[in-house]
């Protein structure tokens, strides 16, 4: 039996294709860099004593519950309109939304410090020895290096899709 051109193409073509639509979509590749910087945020909270340094812990109030209150809403009223809708797109950003919610859970940072850190500078991270929190960050960090080339081929080609 004689495979077709789309069996052949593998691993890579099918990863492409859920990220960024094979080069065409943006969104949908900022939404994934996004959703990994989440991720490797809260390892790194989990395994660094470092990434401690960075959170600022409000005290439980008002602020606060207003804070978790409007994030809340803002979830639920940006489900409702997705399950709607149904774009597959829109659940990506509700994972982006459920993570920043993990985020905040297990890290207790409010003001999303460690976080606005991680996504200044990406690629930054400690090495502390050989171990499972090395070999996980390597691998995100390198997954998102291949989504920033994706996210800037697809502006790139933006412009011819238009035409």
């Amino acid at each position: 039996m004689e495979q077709t051109i789309s069996e052949r193409k593998g691993f890579l073509h099918s990863f492409d294709k859920y990220t960024s639509k094979n080069g065409t979509d943006w969104y949908l590749a900022l939404t994934w860099i996004f959703i990994l910087e989440l991720i490797s945020s809260i390892i790194e909270f989990y395994y660094l004593d470092v990434a401690r340094d960075y959170v600022i812990h409000i005290e439980k109030g008002m602020f606060r519950e207003l804070l978790i209150a409007g994030f809340i809403s803002f979830f639920v009223w940006h489900f409702v309109y997705s399950v709607v809708q149904m774009r597959r797109q829109q659940f990506l950003f509700l994972l982006m939304y459920l993570l920043l919610g993990l985020y905040f859970y297990i890290t207790d940072d409010v003001t999303f410090n460690l976080l606005f850190h991680n996504i200044i500078n990406p690629f930054e991270f400690e090495f502390n020895g050989f171990n499972l929190y090395t070999i996980v960050q390597v691998f995100i960090k390198l997954v998102m290096l291949y989504l920033i080339i994706k996210f800037f081929q697809s502006l790139k080609n933006r412009d011819k899709l238009k035409q």
